[in-house]
């Protein structure tokens, strides 16, 4: 391999590298740096798997390694609006509630 994208499963490895890939049920791929001659990276199905749901998990559908972008920047400031939401209809809830069973109820 001369190039890569960022969707490549070997994204910011030392280039040219060989992809050597195995006739096996995992699919195993080992990535080898031609100039270093080492073993950079090796990718299977679970790895694959995992790389799947962390794109999923950072919001980041790009480059899959940037967890500070907009998108996952804006869900979190929902996030914390709609906790501290939840306290204060919570306490407003339960203050109201403290005032209507302050009566005594008689049984007759």
């Amino acid at each position: 391999m001369t190039e890569t994208s960022t969707h490549h499963e070997y994204r910011s490895g030392p280039l040219p590298a060989y992809a050597i890939s195995f006739d096996h049920p995992s699919k195993s791929t080992v990535f080898v740096a031609t100039e270093l001659g080492t073993i950079q990276k090796i990718r299977n199905d679970k790895w694959r798997i995992f790389d799947f749901l962390w794109m999923l998990h950072t919001m980041d559908y790009q480059g899959r390694d940037n967890f500070g972008n907009i998108l996952l920047r804006g869900f979190s400031i929902f996030g914390l609006f709609t906790i501290f939401s939840g306290f204060i209809l919570f306490y407003l809830s339960s203050v109201k509630r403290k005032k209507t069973h302050t009566t005594p109820i008689k049984v007759q």
